[in-house]
């Protein structure tokens, strides 16, 4: 069932479209992939290139293409392209379906559809568990393959793409047929049929027609079978899909020679040529067998035993399991039908005895040229043996003459060893020599590495002193920047706090002064009247007072006379006391801050009483602030509700903001924790 599975392998393996290659990029294709340019792949483009190029031509030996995949496929990990990492994964399982070696193949066709899925691409997500699914047919394992063939099938609905339902039907109607479940892969065929056309999917409508042509052949409906492995082929040559059309012409062939037509060789020779080209040894398998089966039948006994004697081979070099199985099955039809035509070899019986006469006259005939053979090897020892008594004859001349070379060379070596005395002690004094310019050599290297640290160490400080200073200057900018934020925001409380106190206080005031001329000039008889207007006054002053207290809150005139202390102790007594009981300890504060320095410490303090009156549901508070000769510090804590940091900054609060900006200008570190059993601690620390 081999020449169906792997006829529709890959034509669902594509899941990302390609731009056109160049042709410069089809030389370097076949470079070693440790010299390929970092820069150059580093180009989304470049890498899209390459896979497509790789992916047009896997069928053929391209040389290094799983390498090249694994190459591709970490250089889109490092620039970060999970679409270009789950193709070269695709590509590299396909090259590994192509040769057999399924185990791999699913292991990377799964990596492809994990990172597909996670880029919610449901198109190829599809598509690469219909190749799972293939993978999982192909060794056998028909539950997985059927699992995955529905996972692909249910995204290909939900998302109604046509495209991976055809092949999923296609794979479908496969294994229905390796089931035996004839009607069934009909319907499935039937579904993909009416898909690919209405796609205008040709290739794979050439093999769904392969699976339909082998439905009726499997019926023992050959004419129709021939039919539409007719289509496919004429499909796949239209199409240019060169493999789909070797494997109609071989399923063609094997009805031709079930029907004892003699084109079959013709159909079998051609499809035999492209299967041992692109070593696709499965399919030779099917090539072979046809071929034994049609010499058998035409009583070509030696051309019968030779083929027989091919498909052995093609077995030794199949190492998936599925395949070995898939021989085994082959053969066992062979016997098979061998027994079903046990009379008709019965009448060759006579032809048979003759060509075992044969085989023995030739044993015989081996025979006698072995003992020949053997004559022929001891009369070579015989010549051997003389050759060795000559040749000990020559050496024991040999070592005679050895013998007077000997005492001829000892005495030249006597007269020799003072010429090598005498040269030795030259070789010495050059030795010498050398040894010292080397030393000088050595120091002067020495003192060159020296040099380039120095400069080196130099060079970094001067960059190290320029970042320094670039870094002052950015953190001056944002110095000045948040001072200049700061004394805008507290010009404007103040020129609010005048508007309300000299303007809205004074109309107030005006009001005031204007109810009490008339209430006294105007005399009011009835109670109701004299409540209205006791009230109205009433009004008037509990206003006047409020736009008071809101303008020494926005800008106190104690804050510019009284220092800190004074001022945080003046806001606290005007809190209802009844409502938040509120301490308050200060030290070191003799003398006055700065004034900018003194307002922002002023504000922060502000801002976190009014969170704790406003938020914390507190009803104590107590507040400490100290100077020493380094620091000024606040400590804060109460014991209200809590809070929590991170989210009240993600609610994007402004007080939140206002305090971590104001302590960050005064260079100083703000730090909040939880109080136990219940409330906040807020701990400021502020150089002096």
């Amino acid at each position: 069932m081999h020449r169906i599975v792997l006829y529709c392998l890959f034509f669902a393996v594509s899941s990302v479209t390609f731009s056109q290659v160049k042709e410069e990029k089809r030389f370097s294709i076949y470079t070693d992939t440790l010299k390929l340019a970092p820069k150059v792949y580093r180009d989304s483009t470049q890498i899209k290139g390459h896979l497509d190029y790789i992916f047009e031509n896997f069928r053929v030996d391209i040389g290094n293409g799983i390498s090249l995949c694994d190459y591709l496929y970490n250089r889109s990990r490092e620039i970060k392209k999970p679409a270009l990492m789950a193709s070269a994964r695709n590509i590299k399982a396909c090259i590994y379906a192509l040769r057999n070696d399924y185990t791999n193949a699913t292991k990377f066709f799964l990596e492809a559809a994990d990172l597909f899925e996670k880029l919610n691409i449901p198109y190829s997500t599809a598509n690469m568990y219909n190749n799972v699914g293939m993978m999982y047919n192909n060794t056998n394992n028909k539950k997985l393959a059927l699992q995955y063939f529905e996972k692909g099938l249910k995204v290909a609905e939900k998302y109604k793409l046509d495209n991976p339902k055809a092949l999923i039907y296609i794979n479908l109607t496969n294994l229905h047929i390796t089931e035996n479940n004839l009607d069934a892969a009909l319907e499935t065929a039937i579904k993909a049929n009416a898909l690919c056309e209405k796609l205008k999917l040709f290739k794979e409508q050439a093999v769904n027609a392969n699976l339909i042509g082998v439905i009726y052949y499997y019926k023992s409906d050959f004419e129709k079978a021939v039919e539409y492995y007719r289509l496919s082929l004429k499909l796949s040559k239209q199409t240019g899909d060169v493999h789909s059309e070797n494997t109609a012409l071989s399923n063609i062939g094997e009805i031709q020679v079930l029907q004892n037509k003699s084109e079959a060789l013709t159909t079998l020779q051609a499809c035999e040529n492209y299967f041992k080209k692109i070593k696709d040894y499965s399919n030779l398998q099917q090539v072979y067998l046809h071929y034994s089966t049609f010499f058998r039948n035409s009583n070509q006994d030696k051309k019968t035993i030779e083929y027989l004697d091919k498909l052995r081979k093609v077995e030794s070099q199949l190492s998936d399991s599925l395949q070995r199985k898939s021989v085994v099955f082959y053969q066992t039809k062979f016997e098979t039908q061998q027994k079903e035509n046990k009379i008709l070899l019965l009448s060759k019986a006579d032809s048979i005895k003759n060509l075992k006469i044969a085989n023995q006259q030739l044993v015989l005939s081996r025979n006698l040229l072995e003992l020949t053979r053997q004559k022929l090897a001891l009369s070579g020892a015989r010549l051997q043996l003389a050759q060795d008594s000559l040749h000990i004859a020559k050496q024991g001349k040999t070592i005679l003459q050895a013998q007077l070379q000997a005492s001829k060379r000892q005495e030249k070596i006597k007269s020799l060893s003072k010429e090598a005395l005498r040269q030795k002690l030259i070789l010495k004094e050059k030795e010498i020599a050398l040894n010292r310019k080397n030393t000088t050599i050595g120091f002067i290297l020495i003192a060159a590495i020296l040099v380039l640290l120095i400069a080196y160490a130099l060079y970094r400080k001067k960059q190290l002193e320029q970042k320094a200073v670039l870094a002052a200057e950015k953190s001056k900018q944002r110095e000045l920047l948040t001072q200049a934020v700061i004394e805008a925001e507290e010009t404007e409380r103040k020129r609010i706090a005048s508007d309300l106190h000299d303007g809205v206080g004074q109309l107030f005031s005006a009001v005031k002064m204007n109810l009490s001329g008339l209430f006294t000039r105007v005399e009011l008889v009835r109670d109701e009247d004299r409540f209205l207007a006791e009230k109205t006054m009433a009004l008037v002053d509990e206003s006047c007072k409020e736009v008071r207290v809101i303008s020494h809150k926005m800008m106190p005139n104690f804050l510019l006379k009284s220092g800190i202390a004074s001022d945080i102790r003046s806001f606290i007594e005007k809190v209802d006391a009844e409502t938040l009981k509120i301490s308050f300890e200060s030290q070191g504060f003799k003398e006055q801050m700065e004034f900018t320095e003194e307002t922002i410490l002023y504000r922060v303090i502000q801002e976190l009483i009014n969170n704790v009156i406003k938020h914390a549901q507190a009803t104590e508070l107590h507040i400490a602030l100290n100077k020493t000769n380094t620091t000024i510090s606040v400590h804060i804590e109460d014991n209200g509700i809590g809070f929590n940091l991170e989210e009240a900054l993600e609610k994007g609060g402004l007080g939140m903001k206002n305090i971590l900006v104001r302590v960050d200008y005064l260079k100083g570190k703000v730090h909040f924790e939880a109080n136990k059993p219940s409330g906040t601690i807020v701990h400021i620390e502020i150089p002096i």
